[in-house]
């Protein structure tokens, strides 16, 4: 070996010995701004088309479902799963669009901000609206962005028409064992329970009116998406518009709710 290439060796192995190793940086979590409408077809061609009975479907809130926290103005739109003001203009648009159509009704319309999170990890959305029959919505279910390779969106919604029964029940007084004739009372004699009948009060009812759904559509669905894209999902009965953009917080630490996976409501069976 020369002296030369003996030198250009001393010098590369002093290099590698010199030079520091850092540790690799964590990567940040991305974030997204996620909007979408919710509406349902004025003109839906329901026709030929067939629908599981409600009685058949099981239908539930999954398990930490979140409530959206309600929009505060000018206090910050990067907190998480807080309602806010959608940025992007196509989005903003096409709702527009929507709105002025005589052919949607939209049921419901949301945008929050959220960090990416993984099949694991993500948050369900509650989704409420329309009217309301007995602790029941006519539009319920749940969204969910999950981030792994690829985004994906999860709907699953249903959407259900009720009819109002009312049914007659007798007055409290002709169900109520208000004497009682046992063999261990005397003749003659009453039970020290009875208490004295008040004909005059109105605090009784005699019907009791309850709602029962005839039909409920659902959209269950796993849509992948790309970033930056509308997106439309839908059936006969009512359908989706969302649009997921990447989205930049100004504090990444005041950015995570207190407590994300609390339940925001019970169980909901049909």
């Amino acid at each position: 070996m020369t002296l030369s290439k003996l030198r250009f060796a001393l010098l590369a192995a002093l290099i590698v010995v010199t030079t520091p190793v850092y540790p690799a940086e964590e990567k940040e979590t991305p974030w997204y701004q996620v909007s979408l409408v919710i509406f349902k077809h004025r003109n839906s061609p329901m026709g030929n088309e067939t629908w599981p009975t409600p009685d058949t479907l099981q239908l539930s809130f999954p398990k930490g479902i979140l409530e959206l926290e309600p929009k505060v103005e000018n206090d910050g739109d990067w907190i998480a799963f807080r309602n806010t003001q959608p940025l992007d203009e196509e989005f903003k648009q096409a709702l527009h669009s929507i709105k002025l159509s005589s052919n949607y009704e939209i049921m419901s319309t949301a945008s929050w901000n959220q960090p990416a999170l993984d099949g694991n990890s993500a948050i369900p959305i509650l989704i409420q609206a329309g009217n309301e029959y007995g602790g029941y919505y006519e539009l319920e279910g749940s969204i969910t962005l999950v981030v792994s390779r690829y985004l994906h969106l999860k709907t699953d919604l249903w959407l259900s028409e009720y009819i109002q029964k009312v049914e007659m029940i007798a007055p409290w007084w002709e169900t109520s064992n208000t004497i009682t004739d046992d063999a261990s009372t005397e003749p003659g004699t009453f039970d020290s329970t009875y208490q004295e009948i008040d004909f005059s009060s109105t605090s009784y009812n005699e019907t009791v009116t309850r709602y029962e759904s005839v039909r409920t559509v659902v959209l269950n669905e796993s849509r992948r998406m790309r970033s930056g894209e509308l997106h439309y999902l839908d059936n006969p009965m009512f359908g989706v518009l969302v649009k997921v953009v990447p989205y930049a917080p100004e504090s990444a630490e005041e950015a995570l709710p207190d407590s994300p996976l609390q339940d925001a409501s019970p169980v909901s069976m049909r």
